[in-house]
């Protein structure tokens, strides 16, 4: 409990006295802070991917180095979000946000000035951990920050956090194809360094300690071991294996190995119970395992749908990364409007029909898509985007409010990091998931004798229409065959992607549907 909330704080609508001018402002100031960070965190996840071709060029970096300099923030950020945010319940939420917000600025700044690759791949390494502490923490700084106050003060500044998380998460391709372009690739990294600063000094001025102390001081070591180890197997095994295919030996070895560490790191919190970094007990609460099911879900909806989507735009269509960016600033301007309608339905109906609602409209997106074929250009998926964002605006600012508000105060970076570690691995899970509906789909379209070429070319000609690449698999055929090896890669690909946008639609009916089981207004922690 922080200092600032440590007497019972009531609003006036609720009969009480108004917030001393102290609390509000404490208040205040962790909403900015923390929603700030969780900005230019969020920012850092997608912002690089436009500005790969530029780096490999300066760096003289191979695709495997790119890949990493794209999962190596991802894997540490997913590995260490649990450990973060159940760790800074017992040592302090304040003390971790500072910790991670200054680790992030210093690896943003060797990023930046990397001269190579290798150094490139272990700063980001380095930032994603910074990430992890920060947003692992930043739920539970706006939680403790809030108790006492009506859950419709927390549910609006988590509103917020989440809204400008988001936002930037779908700003990312546009902003890095800017930089990129009018400026230099190390500016990606660059600007989080004077952005820091602030954020750490309004966080040491400004934003109270946040620490229970019925856990304070009690960390469970191999839990926390076991968490971090299972995580960044599970991560590490989808991404690879949608990346280079799904025989190799590392890819089955670490799903392998995750499965096992996360077995055992659930039969070691059942036996801690309480004194567990993860309280298995959290679960029983049908309202939390909703929120955290639904984080995952919108995951696989947004990020694990975001890179197909975003090859046929550059890959197929030819747009620009700028371009690019601003087909998908639709899904930010659609999410920005549908935010606070979704704050305002949730007075007048419950909350599980709102995000139920959500969902529905995740569904109806997709399935507006589903019919896209190889002569549509970026229009045909304006519905889409309008109907995802929309959905994404009711669901995600009461999703994480669910998870932290439904839980004991003292589990509320618990919490916070549970619901949050769900987000990168349900990236992976779409990316692994929708990667597989694509490679099945190319791979039976375009056979030999269907593209009439030699058998040893196909394979060579499926990586690169999966990769996007349909010049580069083009480029070795004239005339009549390159126009008909061209047009049924591209009639492969929308009608993989048209696979996925069903998939997708139905899964988010699914989700609609347990929405309305899971979420219960008894579950409330008053």
């Amino acid at each position: 409990m922080t200092d600032a909330t440590s007497e019972a704080v009531v609003d006036k609508e609720n009969g009480g006295e108004a917030a001393p001018p102290d609390v509000r402002s404490a208040r205040t100031w962790t909403t900015a802070v923390t929603s700030l960070a969780a900005a230019m965190m969020t920012l850092d996840i997608t912002v690089v991917n436009v500005a790969m071709p530029r780096i490999g060029v300066d760096l003289d970096a191979s695709l495997d180095s790119l890949q990493w300099i794209v999962n190596a923030y991802t894997l540490s950020f997913a590995a260490l979000l649990l450990t973060a945010g159940s760790v800074s319940d017992r040592i302090g939420r304040k003390r971790i946000f500072l910790a991670g917000t200054a680790v992030f600025t210093v690896a943003s700044a060797a990023c930046a000035l990397a001269p190579g690759a290798g150094v490139l791949i272990a700063a980001r390494a380095v930032q994603g951990a910074g990430g992890a502490m920060v947003l692992g923490t930043s739920l539970a700084l706006i939680a403790g920050a809030y108790e006492g106050a009506p859950a419709r003060a927390r549910t609006g500044a988590i509103g917020l956090y989440t809204a400008g998380a988001a936002v930037s998460a779908a700003l990312g391709p546009l902003v890095g194809g800017a930089i990129t372009e009018w400026l230099s690739w190390p500016w990606l990294f660059a600007v989080n360094v004077p952005v820091g600063v602030l954020i750490l000094v309004g966080a040491v001025r400004k934003v109270p300690e946040s620490v229970d102390p019925a856990v304070s001081g009690r960390v469970d070591k191999a839990g926390a071991v076991l968490a971090v180890l299972a995580l960044f197997a599970l991560n590490y095994g989808l991404l690879t294996g949608a990346e280079h295919g799904w025989s190799r030996l590392d890819v089955t070895g670490t799903l392998a190995a995750g499965a096992v560490l996360t077995i055992a790191f659930a039969l070691l919190q059942w036996r801690l119970g309480e004194r567990a970094m993860l309280d298995p007990r959290l679960f029983a609460i049908p309202t939390f395992s909703g929120a955290v099911l639904l984080s995952f879900a919108a995951r696989i909806f947004s990020f694990g749908l975001l890179p197909f989507l975003t090859l046929w735009l550059g890959g197929m269509l030819g747009l620009s990364p700028f371009r690019i960016g601003l087909v998908l600033l639709a899904q930010s301007v659609a999410l920005l409007l549908a935010a606070p309608v979704g704050m305002m339905l949730a007075k007048k109906l419950r909350v599980s029909v709102v995000l139920a609602l959500g969902m529905v409209l995740v569904a109806a997106g997709m399935f507006s898509a589903t019919g896209i074929g190889p002569a549509d250009d970026w229009t045909a998926v304006l519905p889409m985007l309008l109907l995802l964002g929309a959905g994404a605006g009711l669901t995600l600012p009461h999703l994480l409010d669910l998870a932290v508000g439904v839980v004991p105060a003292a589990r509320a970076g618990t919490a916070s990091g549970a619901a949050n570690s769900f987000f990168p691995l349900g990236t992976a899970v779409g990316v692994a998931l929708f990667g597989v509906v694509l490679s099945s789909h190319v791979d039976s379209a375009l056979t030999p004798a269907v593209l009439g070429i030699p058998a040893a070319d196909v394979g060579h000609v499926h990586e690169l229409v999966t990769a996007g690449q349909f010049d580069a698999m083009a480029a070795p055929y004239e005339g009549a065959t390159r126009d008909h090896v061209l047009a049924l890669a591209h009639t492969a690909y929308t009608d993989a992607l048209s696979s996925i946008f069903l998939i997708a639609g139905t899964a988010a009916l699914v989700a609609a549907a347990a929405s309305l089981v899971l979420v219960r207004r008894q579950d409330g922690r008053a």
